[in-house]
């Protein structure tokens, strides 16, 4: 069942069902254009790497089965993959860009700069040609102008901010920044009885709390005493408590702390959340929004958003 929390008209149903593999897919939205081809090699790799290997844990998880320790690196692996790769990251890495972009390029240029001065390299386009062959495409020119009758040259760097940006981001969070979370001590908590856990289009709540007045989710993979909570069933989450204990195997959580998690899970979401059953206790913890002009605006953006980004993938990694 799915819970939309921003909709067109106040009278469409509170639940609807649907196919969650349908529901949660967005058409492009890690398609690259590499040589002038679509390559989707990055959701290819998520499904051989990641969902493939999580879901055998994952069923032995929520069988209460014992986990060796590459189960639970394959679980953090997934945890990981999920907070990185949603619609709700990817606007965080729009606005953050916007911000930093300048920041970036100008250490790249420094970065240039200093292997031409050491004699590292010998033209712009031998660091260009480095590059193109990397697997992790990013976005990237450095122009090189050079000032007729004059042995000074300009250096000029461009980028964009979009989806090449956003999967080049992905990988380097996975591949490096996501290593710190193999450090922190996991548990498998469930909830009281009678209640379930609900997961969302933005599953991995990061939390930093105070008291149930002084909270965010803005939390982080190593903020210590944050806490990281991941539904993976009904009755399974895995969590840390960052620099604290682990619960012990099987815990069961006391009803104020179910209550607790369960409100910072709703509260965590975007535009979905995600219940094998109507949870009423669901529209309470987050209202759904009705703006049919915002449900219109958020649709054609995902729809322009394959088109905008291949003709600039076209420009930027030369490809016809």
């Amino acid at each position: 069942m799915v819970y939309r929390t921003l909709v067109s008209h106040v009278n469409l149903p509170i639940w609807k069902p649907y196919s969650t593999s349908a529901i949660a897919y967005h058409s492009h939205l890690y398609t690259q254009i590499i040589n002038g081809k679509e390559n989707d090699e990055l959701e290819r790799w998520f499904a051989r790497e990641i969902e493939a290997p999580a879901s055998r844990v994952i069923d032995k998880a929520i069988s209460d089965q014992r986990l060796s320790k590459d189960d639970w690196h394959i679980l953090i692996k997934l945890l990981a993959a999920q907070d990185v790769r949603t619609p709700s990251r990817m606007r965080q890495h729009i606005e953050w860009g916007i911000k930093s972009a300048s920041d970036v390029l100008n250490e790249v240029l420094e970065d240039v700069k200093e292997k031409l001065e050491k004699g590292e390299l010998t033209s712009i386009d031998q660091e260009a040609e480095g590059y193109e062959k990397k697997p992790n495409y990013f976005p990237l020119k450095v122009i090189t102008e050079s000032c007729p009758d004059s042995d000074i040259a300009t250096l000029r760097a461009e980028t964009f901010i979009g989806r090449s940006s956003w999967i080049h981001s992905i990988k380097h969070l996975l591949e490096n920044t996501s290593q710190i979370l193999y450090k922190h001590k996991w548990s498998i908590v469930r909830p009281a009885k009678g209640y379930y856990w609900f997961t969302s289009d933005n599953p991995v709540v990061k939390l930093n709390y105070t008291d149930h007045l002084n909270y965010d989710l803005l939390g982080g993979w190593g903020r210590e005493k944050g806490n990281i909570i991941f539904p993976i069933g009904p009755e399974h989450a895995l969590f840390a408590e960052i620099g604290g204990r682990p619960f012990p195997k099987g815990a069961r959580l006391n009803l104020n702390l179910t209550l607790q998690f369960r409100k910072f899970i709703a509260e965590n979401s975007h535009r979905m959340i995600f219940s094998f059953y109507e949870d009423t206790d669901v529209p309470r913890l987050k209202s759904r929004i009705v703006d049919n002009e915002q449900v219109k605006n958020e649709r054609e953006e995902i729809l322009n958003w394959h088109l905008a980004n291949a003709h600039l993938e076209r420009e930027y990694f030369h490809s016809k």
